[in-house]
């Protein structure tokens, strides 16, 4: 195998390795199986990604082999976090483009991409509930003020009024009994404390819910139905797409006039 092939195969990997810290993976170990002519040669197992580059090349130099199988996995879950099997017959046709300039984007760039986005989305939310619970506590805050306020306020006209009763020489309960029958009697029974207030409770409203648009939710079951038909790499390119789309609307427009455009026939002469 010529270092050409073997460097492809260590930069795919390594790129993969790089993305497993920032999707909460810390203690990853390989697998790495070789083969030739459809036979497996020997095998490099549970070994640490740390050595990954150093082990791979001297298996491949002692084994010569044609098609090697790498998986990646979490040890302390056991779960298989990555998997690709390179065939030099494939790797051949990548090569090229790589080294031509080809501009697409692999599955380890996308799975980048998408952790990047992720991450961008999180720190986003996050700041977002900071500022929300802060306006909320400034919002009760200012009620709980406003409310101080107001016993403040009603304490200290029940202590004028107790005053000036005292100074009559009648005792407030007794005053607001002989006013009873007067509008001024209710407002002596409030601020004695004599009357029970009798607060109404409001009914909320159930919001009426709005009919089941049918259409709608067939083309969402249809769309969500597609995508679960995509392997990571097309999901990953899907979803950049769509939070391009979601920056600007105006390019799903855009898209939709590139793939609906009328393609022009070459008749025969």
């Amino acid at each position: 195998m010529s270092k050409k092939k073997i460097y492809h195969v260590i930069q795919v990997s390594q790129k993969m390795i790089q993305t497993f810290p920032k999707q909460g993976h810390s203690n990853v170990v390989f697998n790495a199986v070789f083969y030739r002519n459809g036979k497996k040669l020997n095998s490099i197992d549970q070994a640490d990604v740390a050595n990954f580059s150093h082990l791979v090349r001297s298996y491949d130099k002692s084994e010569n082999p044609d098609k090697v199988k790498v998986e990646f996995k979490d040890q302390d879950s056991g779960s298989l976090i990555w998997a690709k099997t390179f065939e030099w017959t494939d790797v051949d046709d990548e090569i090229p483009r790589s080294l031509s300039g080809y501009s697409g984007l692999g599955e380890a760039e996308v799975n980048d991409l998408v952790q990047r986005k992720f991450s961008e989305m999180e720190r986003s939310k996050e700041l977002e509930r900071m500022s929300s619970e802060l306006q909320r506590l400034q919002t009760e805050n200012e009620e709980l003020e406003f409310q101080m306020q107001d016993m403040q306020n009603t304490l200290d006209a029940k202590k004028q009024v107790e005053y000036y009763s005292n100074i009559i020489g009648m005792a407030l309960p007794g005053l607001a009994k002989f006013l009873s029958n007067s509008p001024m009697g209710a407002a002596m029974n409030f601020l004695a404390g004599t009357e029970q207030d009798a607060k109404s409770v409001e009914q909320g409203k159930n919001a009426e819910q709005e009919p089941k648009d049918s259409q709608r939710d067939t083309i969402l079951e249809m769309i969500l139905a597609f995508c679960k038909t995509m392997n990571d790499q097309e999901l990953g390119t899907l979803y950049l797409m769509l939070s391009e789309i979601e920056k600007d609307r105006g390019n799903l427009q855009r898209i939709l006039q590139f793939i609906t455009q009328t393609q022009p026939i070459n008749n025969p002469t």
